[in-house]
């Protein structure tokens, strides 16, 4: 199902962002949202500030100026630790694993927040003795299985090609059942096939989750994306769908510069 301009109430949103780091003025008013249950694409050149808007939405950066908003409301004070029990979750650049845990562990501790029967990670490795801890390694095998990596459950990340490093990565961020998946580069290490079997895996949690995608691999993103948004030099230069993107002024300009004259940003 694709989504269909104009934008009107975004699920995650963050309006009229500003934030300035040694100096360097990293967001200048930017305002971009993600529709529910639609898959948008942050992109832009290397330096634009992509990563930025998503340290932003997820708490790592507090902006200067501006506000950020989830679900119509505006969200104050945002603690990382905190946005799972409001339905945001996130994957870092790289994997972000756990180097200890198995891979099995790893996904555990992203549904982790909704045990309240104690902290996970201080239990792992003890008796599952009890019910929610059981329940929550039954769904941590149930989503890699469905990932088509359940026979890495008791590998360590240095054990696994990086691939499937990536899949336990996404895995951690499903457990949660998130209403809004923030994924940064996704795409990022893994092979044209492994590419292709993310698109399907993205185009598929949609409409009943939503996501934001930063990624470099344009084939990608106008394969998957429903509306894109454009930043350069932190600033928001374009927004609209794939098509519309593809052949604006504005984003053929900025990423010239980037590249030197690769003029169809879908071979980007």
């Amino acid at each position: 199902m694709k989504y269909v301009l104009p934008l009107t109430h975004p699920l995650l949103a963050v309006e009229n962002v500003s934030i300035t780091l040694s100096g360097l003025k990293i967001l200048d008013e930017v305002s971009i949202g993600a529709p529910e249950g639609a898959v948008t694409g942050l992109i832009g050149p290397n330096g634009a500030g992509k990563t930025t808007v998503f340290n932003v939405m997820s708490g790592f950066l507090t902006p200067d100026e501006g506000i950020i908003r989830f679900d119509g409301k505006k969200l104050k004070h945002i603690k990382t630790h905190h946005l799972t029990k409001l339905g945001i979750s996130r994957t870092l650049q790289g994997v972000g694993l756990f180097e200890s845990l198995t891979a099995l562990e790893n996904v555990m501790l992203g549904g982790s927040a909704g045990v309240k029967s104690g902290i996970v990670a201080d239990s792992l490795g003890a008796p599952w003795a009890d019910s929610a801890q059981n329940k929550l390694r039954a769904q941590a095998m149930e989503i890699m299985g469905e990932f088509g990596i359940a026979d890495s459950v008791d590998r360590y990340p240095s054990e696994l090609p990086y691939p499937v490093q990536k899949r336990v990565a996404i895995a951690r961020s499903l457990i949660s059942n998130p209403k809004v998946l923030l994924l940064d580069e996704p795409a990022g290490g893994i092979s044209v096939g492994d590419m292709a079997e993310l698109g399907r895996m993205i185009r598929s949690w949609t409409p009943e989750r939503t996501v934001l995608l930063v990624e470099h691999h344009m084939e990608l993103v106008m394969e998957v994306c429903d509306l894109i948004w454009v930043l350069d030099a932190g600033k928001v230069i374009a927004s609209g769908t794939p098509e519309q993107v593809r052949t604006n002024p504005a984003v053929l300009a900025a990423y010239l510069g980037e590249d030197g004259g690769n003029t169809d940003v879908g071979n980007g």
